[in-house]
Formats: C-alpha cells, sequence, structure tokens
C-alpha cells in the first residue's frame, strides 16, 4: 500500500467519522424537535382542556372523572354570599351558622366555608402568605406554593391562594380564598389530591368568578 493509498483511506475514514457525527447530530435535533412539538401538543390540548372546565361550571355541568357534576348558585351564611357550588356532587358533613363542610370521598374532595368575625384589619396576602409559609416550614412540611392574588368580583375583592402539601401517598392540593362582607369574613379552603390540582384550581376561580356578596 503507498503512502498515497494510505492519505485516501484516512480521508475517507475520516468523511466517514464525519458523516456519523453529523447524522447523529441530526437525530438530536430531530428528537429535540419531536419533544417540543409532542409539549406544545399537550400545552395546547391541557389550555383546550381548561377552557372547556370553565365553559362548562359557567354553563352548569362538567364531566369529572365519568361523573357529570352540576353547578348552580348557592347562598351561604348571614349576609349571604352566594356563588357557583357543586352541590350535589358533595355531601354536607358540618353545617353550622359559622362553618360548612361538604365532601365527596370517592373524588377526595372537600369544600370548607368558615364565616368568622371581621378582625378589623384589611386582608393582606402579602403578610399572610408570608405567615403560612413561616407556619409551615415550623411544621417541617415541605410545601409548594403555586399562586396567590386578587380578583375584584361584583365590587369586592377576593384573595385567593393555591400551595401543595406531602403527604404519605402523594401530594394534596389546597385552594384557599378570603372575602369580606360587611362585619364578617369568608375563608374558603378547597382541597383536593395533587393530581387533580389543575381540574380544582380551574374550577375555584370560576367559583369566586361568581361570587356575590351581600352588603352588611
Amino acid at each position: 500500500m503507498t503512502h498515497l493509498d494510505k492519505k485516501i483511506i484516512e480521508l475517507e475514514q475520516a468523511k466517514k467519522r464525519l458523516e456519523q457525527q453529523n447524522s447523529r447530530r441530526r437525530e438530536a435535533r430531530e428528537d429535540t424537535d419531536r419533544e417540543a412539538q409532542a409539549e406544545r401538543t399537550r400545552e395546547e390540548r391541557e389550555v383546550q382542556w381548561l377552557q372547556e372546565i370553565r365553559e362548562g361550571v359557567r354553563s352548569g355541568r362538567i364531566d369529572i372523572a365519568g361523573a357529570s357534576v352540576e353547578f348552580q348558585p348557592a347562598s351561604f351564611f348571614q349576609p349571604g354570599i352566594r356563588f357557583l357550588f357543586p352541590g350535589e356532587f358533595l355531601v354536607c358533613a358540618l353545617d353550622t351558622e359559622q362553618q360548612k363542610v361538604y365532601r365527596n370521598e370517592a373524588h377526595a374532595v372537600n369544600i370548607i366555608l368558615q364565616y368568622t368575625d371581621h378582625p378589623g384589619q384589611p386582608i393582606d396576602m402579602k403578610a399572610m402568605k408570608s405567615e403560612m409559609i413561616r407556619n409551615m416550614k415550623s411544621m417541617e412540611l415541605n410545601t409548594e406554593w403555586v399562586e396567590d392574588g386578587v380578583k375584584e368580583v361584583n365590587g369586592r375583592h377576593i384573595h385567593y391562594c393555591a400551595f401543595l402539601n406531602p403527604v404519605a401517598h402523594g401530594k394534596v392540593f389546597n385552594f384557599l380564598f378570603f372575602a369580606d362582607a360587611g362585619r364578617k369574613r369568608l375563608i374558603g379552603n378547597i382541597n383536593c389530591s395533587g393530581k387533580d390540582s389543575k381540574l380544582w384550581s380551574c374550577i375555584a376561580q370560576e367559583m369566586i368568578d361568581s361570587m356575590e356578596v351581600a352588603r352588611g
């Protein structure tokens, strides 16, 4: 084999290695593109699904894990607070002038409404968030804060927050909301399994968006 033949072989081998490298890079890009497209598709489907949930709650009916769930305006406490509520989906476990507890054990959903005396201070979500996180840390709970905010609904400010707490077999999602009604303050807690957090966060937002608070 001549020196020229060796050079030709080396060039062919180098060319082959380069082609293999380019092929691997191309395949990696294609894999990345496919993953990105799949993620976009999942996000689009989720957006569409959540929109269907919102529209369903407003129109009065949605499907939850095969169960047809009706949402109708319901009134609570005095002075009255009224909002869309899945009454037939839930069993009332406690009903007093200050507290109402509703459950669906099959779907692991609880809705707790408390009507307390107004503390004389406006709702400060920032301070409440700091205090809740501090208390959870003191209890060694690895809490995942999801969101918090305030909405103006029918002339009233409704504050809300959402977080996930770890439990033995997963996570529990809590959606809390706060609204003042004259000398009273409503504190609501909607909680469910962490795997259903997006569903019930969406439902909770629609519930508070429909809230009407009587002047009292």
